[in-house]
């Protein structure tokens, strides 16, 4: 009887790529759903209904914030840069919780001063923000 020797295999330095693709498309699923996105929020406004009626506001809860069409801002007719904006604000509502905050902006104005204003007057949280842009 013949007696056969068996060779050992040499394990070779490639790397199968029979499955490759697959754990590709494992890797890609994985990140996929394991990636969390920022959403923008965005600004929430409170629009009135259809048929509302503008409701009557007295003139001393209002703050009248205005821009021009040079991009100044002026707060009940005074000028003021915009980092004053957010103090004035907080001091404001401080003094009278029911203040309305009025933005006004001169139709030729960039549209950056009134973001600017509307950025000072959330972060100062004033519960009500009236937009609009003034007839000239």
């Amino acid at each position: 009887m013949a007696m056969m020797i068996k060779r050992k295999t040499r394990a070779s330095g490639e790397i199968p790529q029979a499955s490759l693709a697959g754990m590709a498309f494992l890797l890609l699923i994985f990140f996929i759903s394991t990636t969390s996105f920022d959403i923008d929020q965005g600004i929430t406004l409170l629009l009135p209904g259809a048929g509302e009626k503008d409701a009557e506001v007295n003139p001393k809860n209002v703050m009248r914030i205005t821009t021009d069409e040079a991009g100044a801002i002026h707060i009940d007719g005074n000028l003021v840069r915009a980092d004053q904006v957010k103090e004035i604000t907080k001091q404001r509502i401080a003094e009278n919780p029911k203040t309305i905050v009025a933005i006004e902006s001169h139709p030729e104005s960039r549209y950056s001063a009134m973001i600017v204003v509307l950025d000072e007057v959330k972060q100062a949280k004033a519960p009500v923000i009236s937009l609009r842009i003034r007839k000239t």
